[in-house]
Order: structure tokens, then sequence, then C-alpha cells
């Protein structure tokens, strides 16, 4: 498989080193000259790696084309490139619908879909969101995680959505910390605790397919500490925020103008 990238940011730089980690066969990967000083670290990590001299050079070398593109230059950049019917093409471009893709890209026989790679898939524990489900997009992202193909851009904007909480969840364990450097922890020590906390959890998640409900409930012993926060916070609302807020941000990834 022959894999080009346009543009070279942060997603590109987690997606070609979490494949050069996972032994997917991929030979060569092409990438954009933008952002020269990611692109020469990749190449520095393994042969199959080249730097092309410009954007339409990615495209003579790949068969797969992933576009990382910002949003806001997508229009400037894919309006002067010209792809082909052989062209599978996986837009990573934020809130730029596959119609609009398809039309940007231009040819007729070109497949399209979009994903949306998290930069956890760098260690191959990400998980990879596809629109519609592709086989090609799947064997790729499936190598770096949990990918997760729906049928309409819908679902796919929902997931996308979900994404917006990156921030509040860091948030969460800043205020554990400031708490615990309150009950006169150092702060490196809280970091550390919570960390590894964390990843525990997180693999708990993994060990099946059961409902959160039911890791909630496995947490519990009644009257326990665990269920007097979990209560607390229930009586105030607090997991009802997470809803409205997403609404509102899917409500704004899905205005297209």
């Amino acid at each position: 498989m022959r894999l080009g990238f346009i543009g070279t940011g942060i997603i590109t730089q987690a997606v070609v080193t979490g494949l050069l980690r996972s032994g997917v066969s991929i030979d060569p990967i092409s990438l954009s000259p933008r952002n020269g000083e990611i692109a020469a670290r990749l190449a520095a990590l393994d042969g199959r790696v080249q730097v092309c001299a410009s954007n339409q050079e990615v495209l003579e070398t790949s068969d797969v084309v992933c576009l990382a593109v910002i949003p806001q230059i997508a229009t400037g950049v894919l309006s002067e490139l010209r792809f082909d019917a052989r062209h599978h093409v996986i837009s990573f471009i934020a809130g730029i619908p596959l119609d609009e893709v398809r039309r940007l890209v231009g040819s007729a026989g070109s497949k399209v879909v979009r994903a949306i790679p998290l930069p956890a898939v760098a260690e191959g524990k990400g998980s990879t969101a596809i629109c519609p489900p592709d086989a090609i997009a799947k064997s790729l992202f499936s190598a770096l995680g949990e990918a997760v193909e729906v049928d309409d851009e819908h679902k796919f904007d929902a997931l996308s959505a979900v994404t917006a909480t990156m921030a509040s969840f860091f948030a969460v364990l800043e205020a554990q910390a400031s708490w615990l450097v309150g009950q006169g922890l150092d702060y490196d020590a809280a970091r550390s605790f919570l960390s590894g906390y964390c990843v525990g959890l997180a693999h708990d998640t993994t060990r099946g397919g059961e409902p959160f409900t039911a890791l909630i409930e496995h947490c519990m012993t009644p009257g326990g500490i665990n269920e007097q926060v979990h209560t607390e916070l229930l009586k105030r609302g607090t997991y009802s925020h997470f809803g409205d807020a997403l609404d509102r941000v899917l409500t704004r990834l899905e205005v297209r103008v």
C-alpha cells in the first residue's frame, strides 16, 4: 500500500509513528513538505518515509491519500491538486462533510471517507471514527487501536463532539491534584498517583464489552466512599452537564457554512 499525507502536523505525526510501530505493510509513506521539521523527523525514523517536493508529488506517489490540513486552508490547498480515480481519500479535516471533500477532490472515481484519528494512535492506543464504513481505513486504524465505523455523518459528528471532552478530563484530574496538594501532598506525588490511577481505570474498560453502568456498580460498595461521591455528584446534576455541553458542540459541528 502506497500511503500519502497532505499536511504534516500533529495528527499526521501520530498516525505515521503508530503505523511504523505497528508493522503494517506500507511502502512508501509520502509526506507533504509543509511543516518541514515534523516531516524530517518522521523521515529519520524509517527509510520507507519520504518527504516530497510538493503536495502534487504526494499524490503521484500514493494510492491512499490522507488529507490532514486545517479547515481554514483546505479549499486553497486541495483546489490546486489533481486527484485521479485510483486515489482512495481519507479526510481528517474537521467540519468539512463528505460531499464537500468529494467536490474539492474533484475526481468522480475517487473513494472518499472521513476519519478522526486522535494523538494516542502514535502508541497504538487511540480510537478512530470512520465514515462511511471502509475496509482500507479500518485496516489502517485497527492497527492503531480501536476503529469504529459509522454509516452516516450525524453519528460521525457525534463521535467528534465527544472528543471535545479532553480538556475537561484533564481539568477533573487537576481539580483532584489541587485537592491533594491542599491535604499536604507535593504536586508531583499527586500527579504521579492520579496518572497511574487513571491508567488502571482505563485498562478496566478494555477487558470486556460490558456497559459502563456495570463498571459503576462494580466500583460501589453499598454505603462505601465510591457510592458517596457518585450519589452526591448525581444529585447535583453534574453528569447531565456533559450531555448539555455535547449537544451544543454537536450543533456547532453540524452547521454547514
